[in-house]
């Protein structure tokens, strides 16, 4: 069994500068921005000097094991992370599509989806369901899945 687990998201995407880029590039293809590789590679010497230092001085025989949405933006967010790890202790990376973001229905129309999020904040942001997308509760029940199976 892991000793930890981390949970790390993406670095800054273009996405998170300007949202009209949801309009016209599909989700899983939102790049990160040069900001965000910057972040995933200081994110990446912290993680690293976290848990060796974590191990303490008598063992230096941790490892690591990524898991990675296949989104294009935490795929090079991993990329630029794993840049501050040893080959030898990183022991395995995983691409599951479990631990992707919550889906907002395909391409957005910007004055659509200010509507859609004011509905959302009427409703409950946990249940609200995007029309085309999922709510955050089928997030949880989508991401809790993965924990349950791959512990069985």
């Amino acid at each position: 069994m892991p000793k930890r687990i981390i949970l790390v998201r993406h670095g800054e995407s273009q996405g998170n500068l300007d949202t009209a880029a949801y309009t016209h590039i599909p989700d899983h293809k939102i790049p990160l921005t040069e900001a965000g590789r910057a972040q995933a590679r200081e994110t990446g010497a912290q993680l690293r000097d976290l848990i060796s230092s974590d191990c303490g001085n008598s063992t230096n025989t941790w490892r690591v094991y990524f898991y990675v949405s296949p989104y294009d933006r935490t795929r090079s967010t991993l990329r630029e992370i794993g840049k501050a790890f040893d080959r030898k202790r990183i022991i395995g990376v995983r691409e599951e599509c479990r631990v992707r973001e919550q889906d907002f229905g395909n391409f957005q129309v910007a004055e659509r989806m200010k509507v859609i999020k004011e509905s959302r904040e009427r409703f409950g942001r946990f249940f609200f369901r995007f029309p085309e997308g999922e709510s955050a509760a089928d997030v949880f029940d989508r991401v809790s899945s993965m924990f349950l199976f791959s512990s069985a």
